[in-house]
């Protein structure tokens, strides 16, 4: 008795439509590992079970599912208020009045000569 390659099995598994999900979380794990630097995992989960106490036929059940790495989200500082609302400036402080100063540009001056 020889034994059958997986991948012949596995072609004909929702009618080929496994192998198609493999590849496309595949897809998405190697994306998301050249973003990230991160690792990602595959995981293929097959379940053979009778269909029928000793008549030889199984029911295969499968699943595809891509662990894909993170990437760090930001954060924000935000100030409560008095009701309960959140804004980004601090109610506490003052506000600083800030004024545009214009000046003139500065004037070359002239480079003296020192003897030594």
């Amino acid at each position: 008795m020889s034994t059958r390659p997986f991948f012949d099995t596995a072609r004909e598994i929702r009618r080929g439509q496994f192998l198609e999900d493999c590849a496309a979380e595949l897809q998405k794990a190697v994306r998301a590992v050249d973003e990230t630097g991160k690792p990602a995992k595959l995981v293929v989960t097959m379940t053979i079970k009778p269909a029928s106490k000793g008549q030889g036929a199984y029911v295969i059940s499968d699943k595809v599912a891509a662990k894909l790495p993170e990437l760090p989200v930001g954060e924000t500082i935000m100030f409560g208020t008095p009701e309960g609302n959140l804004q980004a400036r601090d109610p506490r402080q003052g506000e600083m009045e800030l004024k545009a100063i214009t000046a003139d540009a500065p004037q070359a001056a002239q480079l003296k000569t020192v003897n030594g």
